[in-house]
């Protein structure tokens, strides 16, 4: 915006022949020292108050937009912005280029919640912000249920909320708390009751998509076993796959399911070559933004050759082909927490390493899938891994320039001394 400014000046200048040397020098000067301004770090801190201050209560990273500007997160601070009141976990938005913080999950009128909130994801643009929450009163009620649990989304243009998770009778979904957002704010993945949302005689959370721009809701789980439950969403940024997990309550196996939204075509991603299912716990699911490659990790040796027994690995699927790929760092597997950036040409992941005292720590990585380049994201202030603390990816942005991440390290930025964990953004070479 500055140099536009300058620009428009300059020009005008010389229209009306008004421009000098004196001011030539003070553009060139100005010009040179925008030139040799320091750059930014390559960590800084996304978690703080809207005053800058470091929080001190429990907070959580959720997601990015796409340009990497606005990052919204959950946490339980009372002192994240001013007037917050309500004793609730909530929702906020940092605007990074600003420093400005919002609170997310609030009325049309700016009620604060009168029930906890989590789980924000946001949409592409920035503009939208998709949050489960147990409120009663971010919207109206015929009559508000005693136990609600439901997802909103909230309209940064507009400032309005809405309620996306309806049941049968008008009343809440009984979200258990998953949900994923397209980059576009138009699809919404969420597991719900059946009860709730059908009226069904059996009581299962099962996964439906939700058109916002149609109002329909639709079921996506529809081969599930009767006393098995859906848990672990993902959708495509494109909304067009969701891969989900189901699990039996009892134990035994898992399946980690990728639909395809548009054909209804469905393929079990956790299973042998030979298409035979596996008997391991498939988590933490993430996809490309076309839901090509779905990074998940799972505690089977048996899904391909090679893997240790009784770990967790990380694996690597590409639905095109079939084929899964499993995933080691340096040699070594027992990775964690994938998440794969938009193009799936980068993964990022975290390796847990054992002391002799038995407690561990974690470092963030991230893979370039195409050259096999690794980059350590949680660099200390003295330039090394960490050897303390707890450490997992958030989100990419920025075509995979930027990835946010969460840490209980004090050692990734100066001035952290508030003994919890927080999120922060690193800027990849």
């Amino acid at each position: 915006m500055h140099r536009n400014k300058r620009a428009f000046a300059l020009a005008l200048a010389l229209t009306t022949g008004l421009i000098t040397l004196s001011a030539n020098a003070n553009a060139n000067a100005n010009a040179n020292a925008n030139a040799n301004a320091a750059p930014p770090p390559a960590t800084e801190r996304i978690t703080l108050s809207s005053t800058g201050a470091q929080l001190q209560r429990g907070t959580s990273i959720s997601g990015l937009s796409a340009d990497g500007r606005y990052a919204v997160f959950v946490s339980d601070d009372s002192g994240v912005v001013p007037d917050d009141t309500n004793g609730q976990s909530d929702v906020f938005v940092r605007d990074l280029r600003k420093g400005t913080v919002e609170r997310i999950n609030v009325a049309a009128d700016g009620t604060q919640a009168d029930g906890s909130s989590s789980y924000a994801e946001i949409s592409a643009d920035g503009r939208y912000v998709a949050f489960t929450s147990s409120a009663t009163n971010l919207v109206d009620w015929a009559e508000p249920p005693a136990h609600p649990r439901d997802v909103y989304v909230y309209d940064r243009h507009t400032g309005s909320t809405e309620r996306v998770s309806v049941g049968a009778d008008g009343g809440t979904a009984g979200v258990f708390d998953n949900l994923d957002m397209s980059a576009d704010g138009r699809y919404i993945a969420f597991d719900g009751s059946s009860q709730r949302m059908e009226g069904d005689a059996k009581n299962q959370n099962l996964a439906y998509v939700l058109d916002r721009r149609t109002g329909t809701a639709k079921r996506i789980s529809d081969h599930i076993p009767a006393d098995w439950y859906v848990s672990g969403l993902e959708l495509s940024a494109d909304g067009s796959r969701l891969a989900y997990v189901q699990r039996h309550p009892r134990g035994g196996r898992h399946e980690l399911w990728l639909a395809d939204l548009r054909t209804g075509e469905q393929q079990l991603v956790n299973a042998a070559s030979d298409g035979t299912p596996t008997n391991g716990s498939p988590g933490g699911a993430s996809l490309s933004a076309d839901g090509r490659f779905v990074s998940y990790s799972s505690f089977d040796e048996s899904v391909v050759p090679g893997p240790p027994q009784y770990t967790w690995e990380l694996y690597l699927y590409d639905s095109r082909t079939g084929k899964t790929r499993w995933v080691t760092h340096e040699g070594e597997g027992g990775l964690g927490a994938g998440v794969l950036s938009p193009d799936g040409r980068r993964l990022a992941y975290q390796t847990e390493t054992v002391k002799e005292d038995e407690t561990t720590y974690d470092n963030v990585w991230v893979r370039d899938l195409r050259t096999g380049r690794n980059q350590l994201v949680t660099r200390t202030l003295g330039g090394e891994p960490l050897t303390e603390g707890y450490s997992a990816p958030g989100a990419f942005a920025r075509d995979g320039r930027l990835l946010s991440f969460f840490s209980t390290s004090p050692d990734l930025v100066p001035g952290d001394t508030n003994g919890i964990g927080d999120g922060f953004l690193h800027r990849l070479r």
